[in-house]
């Protein structure tokens, strides 16, 4: 699918944003294991400053790739993962009160459900990867739903959840307000939506230009505060936060990821750091917008 046309506000006005001349999506593109670094062709659009990709999979192709990812290098980083997962607890937790019912969607491995289901809550998981499914399913040990399928693919009760959780999951959808008004159906009233997500305005996007680390093959959507704010007045939610989270990584893992984008002296950092244990992590802010709604009457 290719479009030139704004996915949030409708303009046909989009200007060339970055372009590595990268058409096709593949498994082998994906993921923290990717041996290519590539973004395709990055658009913006000029009235709402949305950034998107032009050439764009259907939901059920990106779901095949996604099944076929290879997911080593992501797994490794369990023990960091784990407290970015207990950050993003704590947030839901600020914001919903008692433990009520949460779905995640994306759930990966399972630690943010492992989580919130020790904490009290009724979890559910969606997840197209069959390897992440399998650990996930694996992780909860029956003490929670998990389905290998997407938003779309998904049966799911309307106005069943007290918490729906999107933790690095709306860059990657084909049709982002679509999606995030499936997620407001979704929510009980007085529910909360809780998202995370690549920042185009940040200063380290416009100091790093094309070798900005979350230019990726699967991010399709690229989000600044202000196109957040009109796709969720869009889909009938009402920001009540719109801030920054660390995530936590071994020193290994993210040389890895400068070097994949040629960051001058991240190669040979990770060489020297190839003999650190993962399990040495350290928070970082990786130019996103951590963001917190609740269902409005108001949608557009």
């Amino acid at each position: 699918m290719n479009t030139g046309c704004c996915l949030i506000c409708g303009s046909t006005k989009a200007e060339l944003f970055l372009d590595d001349g990268a058409e096709t999506l593949d498994a082998a593109q994906f993921g923290s294991s990717r041996k290519v670094i590539t973004h395709g062709r990055v658009m913006r659009c000029t009235g709402c400053g949305f950034g998107f990709r032009q050439t764009r999979s259907t939901e059920r192709e990106l779901a095949d790739v996604y099944r076929q990812m290879d997911p080593g290098i992501y797994e490794a980083e369990a023990v960091g993962r784990a407290k970015t997962a207990a950050r993003h607890l704590n947030i839901v937790k600020r914001y919903q009160g008692p433990p009520g019912r949460v779905l995640d969607v994306g759930c990966a491995s399972g630690l943010f459900l492992d989580l919130a289901q020790t904490a009290g809550w009724q979890v559910v998981g969606l997840e197209p990867s069959a390897s992440l499914f399998e650990k996930a399913r694996k992780t909860l040990a029956g003490r929670g739903e998990i389905q290998c399928k997407t938003l779309e693919e998904a049966d799911l009760a309307p106005a069943s959840f007290d918490a729906v959780t999107l933790w690095d999951v709306l860059e990657h959808v084909p049709d982002p307000l679509s999606f995030m008004r499936t997620c407001r159906t979704l929510l009980k009233p007085g529910g909360h939506l809780f998202l995370n997500i690549p920042n185009l305005d940040s200063k380290e996007a416009r100091l790093l230009g094309s070798r900005w680390p979350l230019l990726l093959a699967e991010h399709l959507n690229y989000f600044n505060p202000s196109s957040l704010r009109l796709c969720g007045q869009k889909a009938g939610i009402e920001w009540l936060r719109l801030g920054q989270r660390p995530s936590s990584f071994s020193v290994g893992y993210i040389l890895h990821r400068l070097s994949q984008h040629d960051i001058p002296g991240a190669r040979l950092g990770r060489k020297l750091a190839a003999g650190s244990p993962g399990r040495i992590t350290i928070p970082i802010y990786l130019s996103e917008i951590c963001a917190v709604g609740t269902g409005s009457d108001e949608q557009r």
